[in-house]
């Protein structure tokens, strides 16, 4: 074990030890690089008119910017300057380490015209990172290591002193000594253990117990059992058969066909009591209608009682003493003695009656919704098959009218399940009304019907036969004295005599009520052959999202948000992936759009909800300032329920506080109902949430909206702030919508920063926050905190926080 652990930690060590050197030479030369290329930037002008007072205060200056430059040497026109760190960085390492741990020492030579300019680096500062890092893991292993080894020590020394006791107790319990128990007490095996071997002893030392006292009485029951054995060997034979026709009804006879005994259900299905028809004929008891059955059964017991074999017999009429008949099934056999010899018959049967309507009733259920008491997909699909024929023989139109009710989802979710059924039951009454003996009506399930419409001559006769259809599904529903109202779409497919099945038949009704639901719904729409590729694609794409939604095939990456002021990481933008089986990680725009006006953008939004609270919950433990942001759907937002499901989901994560969960919306979201998303905003708020409007400047941007809407960080869109480095209009509006969120109060947040420069220049305007691939692209959770560990803020942002913010953008833009 002592071995496998050292091992182990070196392993651990070596290729922590190789990956925190390569990340401190990555940093080291990405500083020393950028350090170059500023005082390039820097001395190149100041060289063009030689001051030496300048020159030297930019040599200085590069002392402060980078802790491990030593010495800064220039040499132009003939003259030398130059300047050395009067006190080297403190050195927290020990002598051995660098030889470990290699960083060389950086020598950068810069031309600059006909100057020179040479920069010595020793890596003092990234050993001391490296060596902090190693000497703190080494102390986690170390105590990690002693705790094993601890609980290692006390987990043998319990289990030896358990077996110890197992042990003597067992012996004990060998040689005799029943009542020996183990003490209950000790680890969880221990005392599991004590209690089954106690619990074993007592069982065994009351079985011993036992077997002695049966001894002294085993000689006398044995002989009394075979005195009963004698007597019941004669009953034996007739009680099997009678026991054997318990719960049917039983009627024996002697051989000369008189009733020896009659059980109740015999009585009550033939109308005879006991005491009279002890004695009577069997045929007289028992009944039946038909005269050929009565012949049938005198012939088939006087075979019985000549020996001859059973006889079963079904679907027999009996009429009993009222002279009222039910169906019955009946079973003859003889009663024989040990020695094979007829003593009898018996006859058992039973009532078929209730069968009879069972199965009725179960051929009924079989082709009728209960619902509704219409025929069910099963019996629309046997006529189906006879409409299409004959409309195919006789050469009429046939039309397969596909209903769906129009936000029934909605009432049955609201007004309750008893309001939805009513409203079903009625919708189907009007369709049954409208139907008649000549068309056919059926409910597939849920709120979709179907209507056949035979031996049409033309499409105005199916348009006027919709108009009075909707205008009847549309009237009013009654339910508990409340009036709802409801309207329907129809989707509608002609056979016109074509070679087409049923099944496509109602498949091009389906696309075309999907075409009528996403045109406004309340109408009807005919299939068009020329729109069946393409809604057949984007259904199939639509499932293909939906079935990766419960394969578990989406993933989140999550894109850091900076503080450029204070140089930290203040945040994790969610932001969907999908990872496709062949084609890889997919884009959000490749799959969202398709789903976008469907429930399953509900279903995604909810899923990215828990899967960036669990994230986030795991993060709590490197940082609890960290704010995470989640894009939310308009579909999804605007749902009557959005703020109690978010309120369990919430619930499912106590540790992580709700003002740590930034939501993103778009300003679009808000168009259709300002005051409905304005109240959701409130009602989340109200929990601690915060809002971003996301994507802020491409849509109305109107202070109007940014006035009724409460949210509470505005996003400058990535398109404005990439371009307004070259574009002077998308600089004015980055300037203007950082002064908008300034004056109502508001945060503000610039995405698409891909370059330093980009970030000074939004710190002059007064914007702090950024994200973009200038700081770091999308990444899957598992490279977050490495990123994380390993960013450095650039030095121009540091110097930038120093400058004067801009006042005036035209002043500035005239004098560059």
């Amino acid at each position: 074990m002592f071995l496998i652990i050292a091992m182990v930690v070196s392993v651990r060590y070596h290729l922590m030890l190789e990956a925190e050197t390569a990340c401190a030479n990555a940093r080291y030369q990405h500083d020393a690089g950028e350090l170059a290329a500023h005082l390039r930037k820097t001395l190149t002008p100041l060289l063009a008119a030689p001051d030496r007072a300048s020159l030297n205060a930019a040599l200085a200056g590069a002392l402060l910017l980078n802790a491990d430059l030593i010495a800064a040497r220039l040499d132009y026109g003939g003259d030398h300057l130059e300047a050395l760190r009067d006190r080297p960085a403190g050195q927290q390492y020990p002598a051995w380490f660098p030889q470990i741990a290699p960083l060389a020492v950086i020598q950068r030579t810069v031309d600059l015209n006909h100057a020179r300019l040479a920069l010595r680096f020793e890596p003092v500062q990234p050993l001391n990172g490296v060596w902090r890092n190693v000497r703190q893991q080494a102390l986690i292993s170390a105590v990690n290591v002693g705790i094993i080894y601890l609980m290692l020590g006390w987990l043998i020394f319990a289990n030896q002193r358990m077996l110890r006791r197992v042990t003597d107790a067992t012996n004990r319990f060998q040689r005799g000594e029943h009542a020996v128990r183990l003490p209950v007490g000790g680890t969880l095996e221990a005392r599991v253990l004590a209690t089954t071997f106690n619990h074993m002893a007592q069982r065994v030392q009351a079985l011993v117990h036992k077997l002695q006292q049966s001894q002294n009485d085993l000689s006398a029951q044995l002989t009394r059992t075979l005195l009963a054995q004698q007597q019941l060997q004669v009953e034996k034979d007739r009680i099997e058969v009678t026991l054997a026709s318990i719960g049917d009804a039983v009627i024996t006879s002697d051989l000369h066909g008189k009733i020896d005994t009659i059980n109740d259900v015999a009585q009550q299905l033939t109308g005879w009591p006991e005491e009279r028809a002890r004695g009577m004929e069997l045929h007289q008891v028992f009944v039946l209608a038909n005269n050929f059955g009565q012949h049938a059964l005198l012939k088939a017991m006087k075979q019985i009682y000549a020996g001859g074999e059973a006889v079963k017999a079904g679907n027999q009429s009996l009429r009993n003493s009222l002279g009222q008949t039910c169906t019955v099934e009946y079973t003859a056999n003889a009663i024989r003695t040990p020695g094979g010899k007829v003593q009898g018959a018996v006859l058992v049967f039973r009532d078929l009656t209730e069968r009879r309507q069972l199965m009725q009733q179960i051929s009924w259920q079989s082709n009728h919704d209960i619902l509704t008491g219409l025929p069910n997909r099963a019996a629309l699909a046997q006529r189906f098959e006879q409409e299409v024929e004959r409309a195919r023989q006789h050469g009429h139109l046939l039309a397969v009218c596909l209903f769906d009710l129009d936000h029934f989802q909605h009432v049955n979710q609201t007004l309750g399940q008893a309001v939805g059924d009513e409203i079903l039951k009625q919708a189907a009454s009007r369709l049954h009304d409208f139907a008649g003996q000549r068309h056919y009506v059926a409910r597939l399930g849920g709120d979709e019907f179907v209507l056949l419409l035979p031996e049409l001559n033309d499409r105005a006769a199916i348009e006027y036969a919709m108009g009075r259809l909707m205008a009847a599904l549309a009237r009013d529903y009654l339910c508990d004295g409340k009036a709802v109202s409801m309207s329907a779409s129809v989707g509608i497919a002609v056979y016109t005599g074509n070679d087409i099945s049923a099944d496509s038949l109602l498949r091009h009704a389906d696309q075309a009520l999907y075409q009528a639901k996403i045109t406004g719904r309340n109408r009807h729409h005919f299939f068009d052959a020329d729109l069946d590729e393409q809604v057949r694609t984007h259904h199939n794409r639509r499932t293909e999202v939906r079935n990766a939604v419960r394969g578990n095939e989406l993933l989140l990456y999550y894109q850091p948000k900076l503080d450029m002021r204070k140089g930290r990481i203040v945040g994790m933008e969610a932001l969907l992936r999908w990872n496709h089986p062949t084609r890889g990680v997919v884009g959000p725009m490749e799959f969202l759009p398709i789903v976008e006006h469907t429930d399953v953008i509900i279903d995604i939004g909810e899923w990215v909800l828990r899967e960036a609270l669990r994230q986030l919950q795991s993060w709590r433990a490197f940082d609890v300032d960290w704010v995470i942001s989640v894009n939310i759907a308009a579909r999804h937002f605007q749902r009557h329920d959005f703020v109690e499901r978010l309120t369990a989901i919430l619930a499912e994560f106590p540790d992580v506080p709700p003002h740590r969960l930034e939501l993103e919306i778009l300003e679009s979201s808000a168009l259709s109902d300002i005051a409905h998303v304005r109240g959701i905003m409130l009602n989340c708020q109200a929990l601690g949430i915060s809002f971003a409007l996301d994507d802020f400047g491409t849509g109305y941007s109107s202070m109007s909206y940014l006035k009724r809407l409460p949210a509470d960080v505005l996003k400058i869109d990535q398109s404005f702030v990439r371009n307004m480095l070259v574009d002077r209009d998308d600089l004015h509006l980055v300037s203007a919508v950082i002064g908008l969120a300034r004056s109502f109060g508001r945060g503000v947040i610039a995405e698409g920063v891909e370059t330093i420069e980009h970030g000074a220049m939004l710190m002059r305007l007064g914007c702090d926050l950024v994200q973009g691939y200038g700081i770091a692209r999308p990444m899957p959770a598992h490279d977050v905190l490495a990123w994380v560990e390993g960013f450095v803020t650039a030095p121009v942002w540091q110097a930038a926080a120093a400058l004067p913010p801009i006042v005036s953008l035209h002043n500035e833009l005239a004098s560059v």
